[in-house]
């Protein structure tokens, strides 16, 4: 595709660079930063509740000042109201071109993928965070409709006076309307989303399913919570890496040595060490195409990461345990089985529950995972799998390093031990706010207890969330009580005058 002036590739860019501009306005003033689209609407409020208060008379002090700017103290409140009001309408128009261009930009990258003939819109997750997109756009839309018509009924009180009755009640319309526009910007604020950053998808997607056993560990962990467009580019990152892979690696091992030895990484491991155990790996292309990858660099693993961390906490205390476990030398509790599992402490919406499980012996095994819980849905939830035994042990009694040369240490290990053992991933949906309790068991086929495990959580609603939902429904009841009750006072008034 030519790169010219008018072409599309070159409008595409001029899109995205144009996002990035207002993206950083929208960033450290807007939306987030001084946050003036919650400032705004917030001084307005004081403004005109104290101009409601003053209507009928101005202050003593205001005696002296009243006759040079010709001016009630209830009508120069009412004046800086609009002011205030306008400077939210332009962070409202500013906010929504960033979005409208977020909106603009995710549909060009979906289309040039689809010239790649790689269909986006098939993944899981397509439909859901594109409708969240334009649902967000729409409600910006929306919100700034609002915020004019209340700037329009603050405007009409210059030439009724706020004396009058008709001008206290194109007060109140302005502030209900102004409530409503809040309300609508509330709802927005919970999943933000741009296409400035490659990650910047991440929050507003929610992954609709997710494999309940992992084949590959940290790679099905880590394409689980990839919005569709970085996934898409992950298959093709995915395949090249594999092209670089040494010859005699396994190509699994490979790519979850690769992930793990980036997650320790981001929790502190030198640049040197990272790139001696990565060499084991991967040849000098690989290595060079893990430094300078135009999609996947450093910063960006790094963003990947943290947020999957923070999506499926239980999963890495697992694996840290497990890492700890391997450094000591500690003995599994059994001599032929390793059995790890982990729940998140506080559980919101619903509970990620992982298991890994290992045959250590040389004889393949058939065990029933069960887990049991009155708190949680399903109540009973019974699986059994065959465990193979694994190409080695990949164990060992003798403290280990963390990297060191060969698969003899912590990374190594670990790696081997994500790719031969089990790994479960249950979502197990919350009945009841409180302490709560689970109940993990390994068991013989015939129904004998191997290893028992209770996890003790507290389930509770996400508190960010709770205070933005609480604060869009209250806006939304006082914006519309508002309303009705300015033209019950106007109906009222009517009634009377006959």
């Amino acid at each position: 595709m030519v790169d010219e002036g008018g072409s599309p590739k070159a409008e595409d860019e001029s899109v995205l660079s144009s996002e990035r501009f207002w993206f950083a306005l929208d960033r450290q003033l807007i939306s987030s930063g001084l946050r003036l689209l919650l400032l705004l609407p917030s001084f307005s409020f004081l403004t005109a509740f104290g101009a409601f208060a003053y209507a009928q008379s101005s202050p003593a002090w205001w005696a002296k000042i009243e006759p040079t700017i010709n001016l009630s103290f209830a009508m120069t409140l009412t004046a800086l109201t609009f002011v205030i009001l306008f400077g939210y309408i332009i962070t409202q128009i500013v906010h929504r071109h960033r979005t409208r261009l977020s909106v603009a930009n995710f549909q060009s990258e979906v289309d040039r993928l689809n010239l790649e003939h790689r269909a986006v819109q098939s993944l899981h997750g397509y439909e859901g965070l594109a409708h969240h997109m334009t649902s967000v756009r729409n409600k910006h839309t929306l919100s700034l409709v609002y915020a004019m018509v209340s700037t329009i009924f603050i405007t009409a009180i210059f030439f009724v006076n706020i004396e009058t009755l008709n001008g206290r009640i194109l007060l109140l319309l302005s502030i209900s309307f102004t409530l409503l526009s809040l309300a609508q910007h509330l709802s927005s604020r919970s999943r933000p989303f741009n296409m400035d950053e490659r990650t910047g998808l991440l929050d507003a997607y929610n992954p609709p399913i997710h494999p309940s056993t992992l084949e590959m560990v940290f790679s099905d962990l880590v394409k689980t919570h990839m919005d569709p467009l970085l996934r898409s580019e992950y298959e093709v990152y995915s395949k090249e890496i594999e092209s670089c892979i040494l010859k005699g690696t396994d190509p699994q091992f490979a790519r979850e040595k690769i992930l793990m030895t980036l997650y320790r990484h981001s929790k502190g491991l030198d640049f040197k060490t990272m790139e001696s155990e990565l060499s084991e790996v991967l040849n000098e292309s690989g290595m060079e195409l893990v430094k300078t990858h135009p999609v996947f660099t450093m910063e960006e693993w790094l963003s990947i990461i943290h947020h999957v961390e923070r999506s499926c906490p239980a999963f890495f205390r697992m694996i840290g345990r497990i890492e700890e476990d391997l450094g000591a030398g500690r003995d599994t509790v059994t001599d032929d089985i390793v059995f790890e599992v982990d729940m998140e402490n506080v559980v919101h919406e619903r509970a990620n529950l992982f298991t890994l499980i290992h045959n250590l012996s040389d004889e393949p095994r058939t065990i029933v995972l069960r887990v049991q819980s009155p708190d949680f849905r399903p109540h009973d939830l019974a699986m059994t799998y065959r465990l193979s035994p694994g190409e080695q042990r990949w164990w060992s009694n003798k403290s280990l390093p963390l990297a060191a040369e060969g698969d003899e240490d912590v990374l190594g290990l670990m790696s081997g031990l994500l790719r031969d053992g089990t790994m479960a991933w249950q979502s197990l949906l919350p009945e009841r706010f409180g302490e709560a309790t689970v109940s993990v068991r390994l068991e013989e086929q015939s129904g004998d207890l191997l290893i028992g495990r209770q996890i003790n959580v507290r389930v509770r609603s996400k508190y960010r969330e709770r205070v933005r939902a609480s604060s869009s429904l209250t806006a939304n009841l006082l914006g519309g009580l508002g309303l009705i009750l300015g033209a019950f006072i106007k109906i009222r008034d009517i009634f009377e005058a006959i």
